[in-house]
């Protein structure tokens, strides 16, 4: 089975490195593709250095930041253009863990969608801000009772069965920042067939930057929810 790992970087000088040394180091058949979205402190650097001694990484630099959604579309795009059978996606601040990853792929054989999952671990915010917290907890609790959606449904941790995913998680989402991931698992549990697993992550605070998570950012998604909840009344 083709594994490719995604991670979108914005300004994660002090943590990308360690992130890529350690998966290139535990997980020599990995493919990993980065799309950056014009890093300006240095992080593009530090990944071409890597990308250097490592044939398994690519770089996708673009113009400006344009969405953390956007570029998981465009990576699973080109995971699937690339015949890659499953899609891992991870976060570049640090707070995924890359032995994890060895979970994701043993999970990965038996389920289409495997879910990062804060909410199977007591405590797993503690280290977070009361902002930052706050937020994560508060969409969780909107997508799960307006949505229904059972699951950790902000979460960038997963992995996709790219052969089982329909079409819509390619080309039909409108959204382009953090409502992707909402968004992306509402449209999937449409599809009866879809099997979906959640494994418990624990994440510490960043070590490095600030989180690109913003009150701007959290009204976008908001507006996308309160969408999504029409969509679903309408429907139903």
């Amino acid at each position: 089975m083709r594994f490719l790992l995604f991670i979108p970087t914005l300004n994660e000088v002090g943590n990308i490195e360690p992130i890529l040394l350690s998966i290139i180091e535990n997980y020599p058949d990995l493919d990993i593709l980065i799309v950056d979205d014009n890093s300006l402190d240095g992080t593009v650097a530090s990944i071409l250095a890597i990308k250097a001694k490592s044939k398994r990484l690519t770089l996708i630099s673009r113009p400006g930041k344009l969405g953390i959604g956007s570029a998981h579309v465009l990576a699973l795009n080109y995971a699937r253009k690339n015949e890659y059978e499953f899609l891992i996606t991870m976060d570049g601040d640090g707070a995924h863990k890359p032995e994890l990853i060895s979970t994701f792929l043993k999970i990965s054989a038996n389920y289409d969608v495997v879910i990062g999952s804060r909410y199977l671990v007591r405590n797993s915010l503690a280290e977070w801000n009361l902002f930052r917290k706050t937020l994560t907890r508060l969409i969780h609790l909107l997508t799960r009772v307006s949505l229904d959606l059972k699951y950790d449904s902000s979460s960038a941790f997963r992995c996709y069965n790219l052969a089982r995913m329909p079409e819509i998680l390619f080309t039909g989402l409108k959204s382009v920042g953090y409502d992707f991931f909402f968004e992306s698992l509402f449209e999937l549990t449409k599809y009866k067939y879809i099997k979906i697993y959640e494994i418990p992550i624990d994440l510490p605070a960043r070590i490095y930057g600030n989180s690109k998570l913003t009150l701007i950012l959290a009204l976008k998604a908001g507006v996308t929810l309160f969408n999504l909840i029409k969509k679903r009344m309408i429907k139903n």
